[in-house]
């Protein structure tokens, strides 16, 4: 129950997020956005941070589901990291308008 719930939580910050960027995530910047060892993804739109973030967290509920424990440690530091990646990358927009 208690992974469950925390699924649910993940699920809902990634939802949440996705809501809040949806004025940014078609806005292309003049290079990558974030570190290759957070994100795979070389795009410039938020849009794919996203979709990475979104996938991950299949995954995570994947490896839940087959109780892989050392993958569900990993996926799910990184999704979190990635989901703080973004909230920041979001927050701060405003003040970086020179990037576009």
């Amino acid at each position: 129950m208690k992974t469950a719930m925390l699924l649910h939580r993940l699920e809902s910050q990634l939802a949440s997020l996705r809501q809040q960027s949806a004025p940014l995530a078609q806005h292309a910047t003049l290079s990558a956005r974030f570190d290759r060892h957070l994100f795979r993804t070389r795009s410039t739109l938020l849009k794919a941070y996203l979709d990475e973030a979104g996938t991950n967290l299949d995954a995570l509920r994947h490896a839940v589901e087959q109780q892989t424990l050392p993958q569900i440690a990993w996926l799910a530091e990184r999704l979190v990291s990635q989901i703080e990646a973004i909230t920041r990358e979001t927050a701060t927009w405003s003040l970086r308008e020179w990037d576009s």
